[in-house]
């Protein structure tokens, strides 16, 4: 195997050898910061729409989905995989079911050019998030109790609760 290997790169020009070498050197690093995750292009699509859940949950509101390419890629996760791909598999995973997008409103805030490069098509619609799931942590302390403050004598007096003494 490696006399074949030896002989596909000694026939490399040196321009595609040092891409290769480039491309070798980045799926390196990749591995790395995966920390033992998968790539996202070697999984099915539920185990697919379950990592990007996970990533998306992670966070305290839906993601951009270049925003959210942006952070696997950071974890050395899309690996592989291109922006076009990645958002081919997410319409995948919202067609079946395993992931929910939906469209850019007012409340996410203003337009910006991430949102434009975030676009997935679906049935008509232009979608651009990738939704939460996970509920909102609770406050750690619970709900703030009423605040229990006796009423000053001459206000009591003058509501006439106070009682003759």
């Amino acid at each position: 195997m490696f006399a074949a290997l030896d002989d596909v790169v000694g026939a490399l020009s040196p321009k595609a050898y040092a891409a290769a070498k480039d491309f070798a050197r980045k799926v390196h690093e990749d591995e790395k910061r995966r920390e033992g995750r998968p790539r996202l292009l070697t999984l099915p699509l539920d185990a697919f729409a379950a990592r990007v859940q996970a990533v998306v949950n992670e966070s305290s509101h839906d993601a951009l989905i270049v925003e959210l390419f942006r952070e696997l890629d950071d974890r050395g996760e899309v690996t592989g995989l291109g922006l076009s791909a990645f958002k081919a598999r997410l319409r995948g995973a919202h067609r079946t079911g395993l992931l929910t997008l939906h469209a850019w409103q007012v409340k996410d805030g203003v337009e910006n050019p991430a949102m434009q490069a975030s676009v997935v098509g679906h049935e008509g619609m232009t979608l651009h998030l990738v939704c939460r799931t996970a509920v909102p942590l609770p406050i750690p302390w619970g709900r703030p109790a009423p605040l229990l403050v006796p009423v000053p004598r001459w206000i009591e007096a003058s509501q006439g609760r106070m009682m003759n003494e």
